[in-house]
This record gives structure tokens, sequence and C-alpha cells, in this order.
């Protein structure tokens, strides 16, 4: 029983990435390991790579837990191999002439798909990244002595830890019970002659919950505020679904109180990890970033041309039409599991289904049973508990296939028949 109330524990760690932990995380330790002496031949360091990667606990394919576990697209994996060596930042523009092209080019290409193609912006290292860079132009942009950002309790943590560096106070709008939602009314009560900026999530990553971004919009416009959204799950998804003719409501650059929006290529755009996009409506307000001293527009520095090169091969090789039956594939990936798994008794969804981030939750069933039955079993999903409801949750990457997706389905159900007789 201890081995696995630790392992609940560290699932309840890992979902603390949406979700405010209840109490101070300590540092991982770090083991004493001299540097190596004599150098050890390929294939015997290559055997203890493998080792060490056997102890991951989820086989890919079985992980439905992390979207970032997903195979990004074969082109991609190609261009790894073309891009030894390579890399993009501003100032290498003499050097890295093609590399830095096609980051350019990659970043257009998300402006247009995300509702305005003269935007500016980055590629980023990601979410994090992204939403810090929001933080600092709402702080520069408004020059406030003491400046607030207002925030449903729903963010990500990276606005927790921008605020700390920054020097931002920020406001936590509390949300409503049932639907996660923040009140406008209480985000507009907030506001005071500090307050530099708003945020909200399209949608967010707990449960793949919507924010009312055109209200929230609306009221950045009236009052002269900026406007951040965290499009990290859905940039890469709400766009071919409004495509498919699923009802997506506006939530990008098109809306004109929008200041900026980020997305993360490698949750569900075939990218592979740490490629970001962060876009600003006015590329003027890069101007307010003191590059005299930094050299560069971005929080980090120099970056793999292969994040550059493959999010670049990526959108030419699949266009439009390729991320629609990507997102077509693992839309239905989504409804074979909840289907599958609200037709259990007792089980039903914590909120109802939109992208592919779901949340299940049960009035009779012991759902810390079920998570360590299925991770037993190999079986990759998140569990936790939100004010004082448990949940298990999963974010489902395209690279899954349909046979593995009833296969999750199947292990819920003895899951299931298991925690009922214990």
């Amino acid at each position: 029983m201890p081995r696995r109330r630790a392992a609940a524990e560290r699932q309840n760690l890992m979902l603390a990435e949406f979700d405010k932990p209840d109490g101070h995380v300590t540092a991982p330790p770090v083991p004493r390991t001299e540097f190596p002496a004599q150098g050890q031949a390929e294939d015997q360091v290559l055997g203890e790579v493998r080792r060490r990667l056997d102890l991951n606990r989820y086989a890919l394919e079985k992980n439905f837990a992390i979207t970032y576990s997903g195979i990004p697209s074969a082109i991609s994996r190609k261009v790894d191999a073309m891009t030894a060596g390579s890399f993009f930042v501003e100032w290498a523009g003499e050097s890295e002439t093609g590399t830095i092209s096609m980051e350019r080019e990659a970043v257009g290409m998300m402006a247009s798909l995300l509702g305005n193609p003269a935007a500016g912006g980055f590629i980023t290292t990601g979410g994090t990244e992204s939403n810090l860079a929001s933080m600092r132009l709402a702080r520069n942009s408004g020059q406030q002595a003491e400046p607030e950002i207002i925030i449903p309790v729903t963010m990500h943590f990276s606005f927790r830890l921008g605020a700390e560096l920054m020097k931002i106070k920020l406001v936590e709008i509390d949300v409503d019970s049932d639907t996660y939602l923040p009140r406008m009314e209480d985000v507009e009560k907030a506001i005071t002659p500090r307050t530099v900026g708003l945020v909200c999530s399209a949608p967010g990553g707990t449960f793949g919950i919507m924010d009312n971004v055109a209200a929230f919009a609306e009221l950045a416009w009236r009052k002269g505020l900026y406007l951040h959204v965290d499009a990290a799950f859905g940039g890469f998804i709400l766009p071919f679904m409004r495509d498919l003719g699923y009802a997506v409501p506006p939530f990008d650059l098109s809306l004109k109180g929008v200041s900026s929006i980020m997305t993360d290529g490698h949750k569900l755009g075939l990218l592979p990890i740490s490629t970001g996009f962060f876009l600003a409506n006015d590329p003027g307000l890069f101007e307010t970033i003191p590059t005299e001293s930094t050299l560069i527009h971005t929080t980090s520095s120099t970056k793999p041309g292969s994040r550059a090169a493959g999010a670049w091969a990526t959108f030419r090789n699949l266009g439009r039409e390729g991320y629609r039956q990507s997102t077509a594939h693992v839309l239905k990936l989504r409804d074979l599991i909840v289907d599958g798994v609200t037709a259990i008794p007792g089980m039903t969804l914590a909120v109802p289904r939109f992208i592919t981030v779901v949340g299940f939750t049960s009035k009779t069933i012991n759902l810390e049973d079920v998570h360590q039955h299925m991770a037993e079993d190999g079986w990759g999903q998140g569990y936790g508990i939100l004010r004082g409801k448990p949940f298990i949750r999963l974010s489902i990457h395209p690279s899954r296939d349909e046979a593995h997706a009833r296969g999750f389905v199947k292990a819920f159900e003895a899951a299931v028949r298991h925690a009922r007789r214990v």
C-alpha cells in the first residue's frame, strides 16, 4: 500500500501543472555521481540508455495520460537528421539564414491560421516561455509601478512563475465549481488602475474547458487592457475542428481585443517537444522590449534548428487537409473512449467533452483504485482531486490508434470491477 500511495502522490504532482499543489514541492535530489574518468564502449552506453528508458512506466501506445508523449510527424523526425548543428536566434541571421527563414515562415503560417496574417511573433520552447513573453509585454506596455494581471485560478503554473520573476501581482479569479469557468462580472470587478492585463485559456489544460474568450476580449478592448490567450491545447485543434463542422467559439487574433496568443506544437500539432509559438496581434508591442540590452525579444536564446525546420516541413507536408485528418482521427479516439467509459454504471464526465483533454469522475467508484489498477496494468492516465472531486484525466495524442483506445476502455472496465471488489 505505501508503494501505491507514493505512486498516487507522484501522479498528483504531475497534474499540478494544471492545478496549484497543496503545499511546497521540494527540489528533486541529485545523486552523487562521479564524472567518468574513462569512456565506455558505445554499445555498452546505448544498452544502458535502453535499460533506463525501459524504466519509464508506460509503453508509448498505451499512455493516454500526457499529450507530450505522442510521436511527432514522420517528416519532422527526418528533419532531425538533416539539421544537426543548426540553430536559430535573432542575432544569427548572417550565418543561419536558411534556418531562420524557416522559423520566420513557420511563424507566419501560424499567424495566418490563428486569425491575423500580419501578426508578429516567434517560435518558443513551449507554453511556459510563451506565457512569460505575454506577461512581459503586458507589463512593459502597461507602464504601471505595481502592475497587476487578472487571471482565472485555472491558469497554467507558468503565470505564477512569471509573476514571481517579473514582480507582477496576480489577481486570481475563482471559478464555478461545476463549470470551472470564471464569472465575467468578477473579472471586471477586479480591475483597478494598476491592472495591465487579463489572461484566459482556449481551452484550459485540466479538463479542456474553453473560457469565454470573446467576453474577455470585449472587456479588454473596452478597458484598454492587454489580453493574452493561452491556447496551448487549442491552437492546433480548434481551427481544424471548425473546418470539420464543430461549433468552435471565436478565440484567436481575429478578436480585436486579443493582444497575444500562444500555442504548443508538441501537444496536438505533431511537432517535437519544445516547439511553441507566441504571436502578438500588433507587432509594435515588441518595441517595448529593451533589445539594446537583451539582443533578442524572447526569454530564451538559442534554439535547435530542428524545431524551426520541423515545424516548417510539417506544415508544408500536411497542410490544412492533413491536420483536418489528424483532428478527425483523434476526436474519433476521444469519442470511443468517452462513450465506452461513461457506459460503465457510475462513471460520468467531469465536464462535457470538447477537445481531446477529458476528465472522468464518479460518486460511487474509488477512482484512485481504478487509477492504480490501470497503471499496474501499463495504461497511462492521470488521477487527481479537484475541489473535493476525484477524477481521472486523459490527454489523447493523434498518434494513438483505435486498437489501443478500445483496449483502454476494456482495461478501465476491468479496473472498475476490481475497485468494486476491494
